[in-house]
């Protein structure tokens, strides 16, 4: 099961990465497409909001993927100092506290998305929802990986990037 589960987790990350690249690559044509229009004289008016939006989406893909490779940064100064047992502690309390605002994002976001259907962006004809579609899914991702932090922690083991001489800051 565990094997199963490991397995799904790769193939949902492998998603998210490929999606964060056609992000990435969306940005970039959006904003170079409103640079050579403006350039030329001929503003695109879509061009702006468009990659406002994609910088929202971007930011919530590389959220899931720094949870995921434990890359986020942390501030480890005062928690190194701890002994075992009051890091582990403290470190389930963070994966804890993070749950519960994973939880509380995905219970408030349809209501959200909900809100802002019949909104429609500035320069397109398109429902104002569509930047907060990934928040569900990262708020999802989220509360599985400090789920999977947690159990590790349970076993007397760090998350990734808890460990002594991780990311530092």
């Amino acid at each position: 099961m565990q094997r199963v589960l490991q397995r799904l987790g790769a193939v949902g990350m492998s998603f998210v990465e490929f999606a964060a690249c056609l992000l990435m690559i969306a940005l970039l044509a959006s904003v170079t497409l409103g640079v050579v229009f403006r350039t030329i004289g001929q503003p695109l008016a879509w061009t702006d909001e468009m990659a406002q939006y994609l910088l929202v989406w971007t930011g919530f893909a590389g959220w899931i993927i720094a949870g995921r490779r434990g890359s986020h940064i942390r501030i480890m100064v005062f928690i190194e100092r701890l002994p075992r047992g009051a890091r582990l502690a403290l470190e389930a309390m963070i994966q804890i506290a993070m749950i519960v605002f994973a939880l509380a994002l995905l219970w408030y976001s349809p209501a959200i998305i909900s809100r802002n259907l019949d909104i429609e962006w500035v320069s397109l004809p398109l429902s104002a929802a569509i930047l907060y579609f990934p928040v569900p899914v990262a708020a999802f991702a989220l509360a599985l990986e400090a789920a999977s932090d947690l159990v590790t922690l349970t076993k007397g083991r760090l998350p990734r990037g808890a460990e002594t001489g991780g990311q530092a800051l």
